[in-house]
């Protein structure tokens, strides 16, 4: 059953939307899961409109329930700030790959709003440099981790079945060593259903070996690309096989002549019908326990693919030993004579040698992607081939490594499952030691989602040691307006701070600020340097304890929600910002302003932690309602509805 939108969905969903919001204002912003975001679009010709994205799934105007207003997080708060009152520009698809790109104008500044459809993908806000903003979620990219105020990196495409001609499938059919469906659906950017319906089309067995077919056949294989690629047919139907979904189109395909068709309108109709019902069925509860095991054996089947695939690579580099060698020489030769990377790379692609459709790209450090056999390989021009084979190597090992901690990790599941369903059997009382608090522990404090340590003060004596002992010049102070705020301190280490980060330590300087004790969802704070911070009084003023002088340029984080998270991490209670706090925590609540006071809310938290953790003596020594209480920020608060 499908599972996301293919890149043909996408490209039909691009054109409904240039269609229907094109031209139309964004509204606000609304986050319903880790991966959903609403939008609230005012359409030229419809008036109000609701645009579900969900990343690595889909994209779909709807007419499902919107979720609830409330206090956004990070990005849909980004996308507020940014493109909510904005014209809507473009609507297009990137290289008929499965990304969606919705440009937005707004105060003569033009934002971008990436939406990736691929598995794992996520959704990322460019400025007008295609620089990043704001992500939904965090990104690893061939081992660069994609951060605010980089260059968003497009995923590399494949070759595009709409366009390529009949030479380059014919020596793509003729390198691919596979049978026909399975190269075509490697190198040409298309799904499995799409593979089965070229062949269909064409009237080529698919199970043919890619290199065996004549020249009659691959034309034939090219005009079923043109066929099924660029017909423009809109026909939005959801396939049925005796009741039972099987998918959902924007146009009909021959694979799945004589089953069933459900028409609708539109084509968002159909996705939204279809998802919808497929996300309820999946939607019932499952044992905590089970979900775990779940991923925990998708993440060994991957680390096992991954292994496979890296020593693959590496005994293909010594299988193919001349044609890397002869392509690391020519690099070699030309770094030898005085050429930087980067100039070898633009004489090597401009030049028409065959080494130009050999290396796909050099950067500036020697790494380089080439294409051999139909495979691409990621080689460094500094080292030998066998040294190259080696890197494969190495990384099949860390699979290895990762897939055999992944299975210690699911036997010790499996081990809890069995035991919770299993009756409880009486044990002696354990008693724990009570561990030596670290340093920082005195004070307000978290470690954000980046890895960067974040103080704050609890009052006007711990706001003073601070600034005497802990505050550098290279650190980053915040603070609000408003009087009664915590001095919170990010401790950089002298490198750059992601925007995540300042975010989290704006979010955690409001919510234990007075601001918390007014009740309100929201506040303004400041961003400085280290050394912007003093202790000296302008001529004839005088401060008084835990006050500060700021002086110079500040950064204002605007209507930063307020919102806190406690849980237990590593043994120990934690607090601070939800993103921060809630992917490493278990159990664990979110906090918002509310009616009870500090010991009856935690409490509270206690009986629900209780509820989770069985080993009593080991709660009441790690998050005991005392200890929590000192988590709390002042004035009265509440749990949030469905916060663990």
């Amino acid at each position: 059953m499908k599972k996301a939108m293919s890149n043909v969905d996408v490209a039909a969903m691009a054109a409904e939307l240039s269609d229907r919001i094109l031209g139309g204002f964004m509204g606000k912003a609304y986050q319903q899961s880790s991966d959903k975001i609403w939008l609230s679009v005012q359409s030229p010709a419809e008036g109000r409109l609701d645009l579900l994205l969900v990343a690595g799934k889909r994209v779909n105007i709807t007419k499902a329930s919107r979720p609830a207003s409330k206090t956004p997080p990070q990005f849909p708060t980004m996308l507020r700030n940014r493109i909510s009152g904005g014209r809507i520009v473009d609507v297009r698809q990137h290289d008929f790959d499965r990304v969606l790109e919705v440009a937005v104008e707004r105060s003569g500044s033009r934002h971008y709003l990436v939406i990736e459809l691929f598995p794992k993908g996520s959704m990322i806000l460019l400025d007008e440099n295609r620089q990043i903003l704001s992500m939904l979620k965090k990104m690893v990219y061939r081992g660069s981790k994609m951060a605010a105020g980089e260059k968003y990196l497009y995923h590399p495409g494949q070759l595009d079945p709409r366009t390529i001609s009949l030479p380059d499938l014919a020596s793509w059919l003729a390198s691919a060593g596979q049978d026909l469906v399975r190269s075509i659906v490697r190198g040409l950017n298309m799904g499995g259903t799409y593979g089965e319906e070229v062949c269909l089309v064409a009237g080529v067995d698919k199970n043919k070996p890619a290199a065996d077919l004549n020249s009659a056949e691959i034309e034939r294989v090219h005009q079923a690309l043109h066929e099924v690629f660029l017909d423009e047919t809109l026909d939005p139907h959801i396939v049925l096989d005796n009741g039972e979904m099987v998918d959902v189109l924007s146009r009909p395909l021959k694979v799945y002549e004589g089953l069933e068709k459900k028409r609708f309108a539109t084509f968002s109709e159909a996705v939204d019908a279809f998802f919808i019902e497929k996300e309820a069925d999946q939607g019932e509860k499952k044992n905590p326990l089970d979900r775990r095991i779940e991923v925990q054996r998708k993440a060994i089947e991957e680390f096992e693919a991954q292994e496979k695939a890296f020593i693959g690579k590496g005994e293909l580099i010594y299988q193919i030993y001349g044609s890397v060698e002869q392509i690391l020489r020519v690099v070699e030769q030309a770094k030898a004579r005085g050429f930087s990377y980067n100039q070898i790379w633009e004489s090597i692609s401009g030049s028409g040698l065959p080494q130009a459709k050999t290396i796909l790209s050099l950067d500036g450090r020697g790494e380089m992607r080439v294409l051999l056999e139909g495979v691409e390989l990621e080689l460094h021009a500094g080292l030998t081939v066998p040294q190259n084979a080696q890197r494969y190597y190495e990384k099949a090992k860390e699979m290895a490594r990762k897939a055999s901690g992944a299975k210690e990790a699911l036997a010790i599941t499996k081990q809890l499952k069995a035991g919770s369903a299993a009756p409880k059997k009486t044990r002696a009382p354990v008693f724990y030691r009570r561990r030596k608090p670290k340093w920082y522990e005195r004070f307000r404090w978290f470690f954000s989602s980046d890895g960067f340590m974040v103080l704050g003060g609890r009052d006007a004596d711990s706001n003073e040691e601070i600034y005497a002992k802990y505050l550098e010049r290279r650190d980053l102070a915040l603070h609000t307006d408003a009087p009664g705020a915590p001095l919170t301190v990010i401790k950089t280490e002298g490198e750059a701070v992601p925007e995540s980060t300042l975010l989290e330590a704006a979010q955690f300087a409001v919510s234990y600020s007075s601001v918390w004790k007014g009740g309100l969802v929201a506040a303004d704070c400041y961003l400085v340097k280290g050394d912007q911070v003093s202790k000296t009084p302008e001529s004839g003023e005088f401060l008084k304890k835990g006050a500060f002088v700021i002086r110079g340029e500040r950064t204002y984080f605007k209507d930063t929600p307020l919102g806190l998270a406690l849980g237990i991490a590593d043994g120990i209670l934690v607090g601070g910002p939800v993103s921060a706090v809630k992917p490493k925590s278990d159990p664990v609540v979110e906090i918002e302003p509310g009616e009870l006071n500090a010991d009856d809310l935690a409490k509270k938290i206690y009986r629900q932690f209780s509820d989770k953790v069985d080993d009593r003596a080991f709660l009441k020594a790690v998050a005991s309602v005392d200890l929590i209480v000192q988590f709390l920020p002042p004035g009265g608060s509440r749990m949030k509805e469905n916060s663990d």
